[in-house]
């Protein structure tokens, strides 16, 4: 299991949110034919599949809950905090407040309340941000993923509670996966029914994602199975995931998609060592959707050519996310590993 392609696989989809969302939030014709080839659904629903292998494994391979808990925060929160606090100073420069107004504005002590505490729908905006034409106002809507994350994280620990305690944990696999499955084929037809974008957002909290995730705790307790029949697992999840995009379905999706993941997760070594000069993955994730729209609302793709914005805008979250590796996420993850080494 330790020789794995998952930091090149984080990254690439990462890359691919990166692409999508920029193409989505600049709206230029010119980027839109290439909107189909960056699906940033399928990228987030693959990296909760990877996230429900990662995390059985270091559940399953930590001492205590509280160092559990204290490798999770360290991977997840300093950069998080960050990005938020970052966002809500830097982003004065474009409210259409004076700095005044602005930092003495109700909505700002909401945003930075909702989105350190990961409920993010509660306060998108920033005051006065974004107000620009063709620019919804929510600073960051890559965040809400995290949220989803958290709760994936502190519910590890009780579903492996049980996965220890019986034999046959397909079946407990089976139910959760059809659980969620049904959840958020439920809730998207009230969305598609009574048009109403409150079922919409349900279903895309915790338990419409979990299928994905146990698809991933699945391929964990089942590794060596799946190792045994890679191949043939691989055309059959190629076929399904394939049937169900066209139909339109997500049934057999979470763990088709999970199969093909995984098979590249575990070919293809000469890319185990991909992240050896630095994870910048969850960097460019969490930093990338502000830095796209503030080149949006200062007009660089209608002044300058979209093409080579785009580059610049990826070059630019490319190198924020190297920086936040190095300068802030590196240190609090060796700095976890040395208190526990002393424990």
């Amino acid at each position: 299991m330790k020789q794995n392609n998952f930091n090149f696989l984080r990254f690439y989809f990462a890359f691919i949110v990166v692409i999508g969302h920029l193409i989505e939030i600049s709206k230029i014709d010119a980027l839109q034919k290439f909107s189909p080839y960056f699906s940033t659904y399928i990228s987030v629903t693959a990296f909760f599949s990877i996230s429900g292998f990662l995390i059985t494994n270091s559940y399953l391979h930590t001492d205590t809950l509280k160092n559990y808990f204290a490798k999770r925060a360290a991977r997840l929160l300093p950069a998080y905090m960050l990005v938020v606090v970052v966002c809500a100073v830097l982003l004065s420069l474009l409210s259409s407040y004076s700095f005044a107004e602005y930092f003495l504005h109700p909505q700002l002590f909401k945003y930075l309340a909702a989105n350190l505490s990961f409920l993010n729908f509660i306060q998108p905006c920033l005051p006065g941000v974004f107000l620009g034409d063709g620019l919804t106002c929510d600073v960051n809507g890559a965040l809400w993923t995290l949220k989803v994350e958290v709760s994936f994280y502190l519910l590890i620990p009780i579903l492996l509670f049980f996965f220890q305690r019986i034999r046959r944990k397909y079946i407990l696999l089976i139910c959760i996966y059809f659980f969620s499955i049904l959840y958020r084929n439920s809730l998207g037809h009230l969305a598609d029914i009574s048009g109403s974008g409150i079922y919409a957002m349900l279903s895309h909290q915790l338990p419409g994602f979990l299928s994905y995730f146990v698809s991933g705790i699945a391929l964990y307790y089942y590794f060596q199975l799946f190792q045994r029949n890679k191949k043939l697992l691989f055309a059959i999840a190629i076929i399904g995931f394939v049937f169900e995009r066209i139909m339109g379905w997500e049934i057999l999706t979470p763990i088709s998609l999970s199969i093909i993941v995984f098979v590249i997760a575990f070919s293809f070594k000469r890319l185990n060592a991909f992240a050896k000069h630095g994870d910048i993955s969850y960097g460019i994730y969490i930093f990338h959707c502000p830095i796209i729209k503030v080149a949006t609302d200062l007009g660089f793709f209608e002044l300058y050519n979209p093409f080579l914005v785009a580059f610049g805008i990826i070059s630019v979250v490319l190198f924020v996310g190297f920086i936040s590796w190095h300068a802030v996420e590196k240190r609090f993850l060796v700095r976890t590993h040395s208190i526990r080494i002393q424990e």
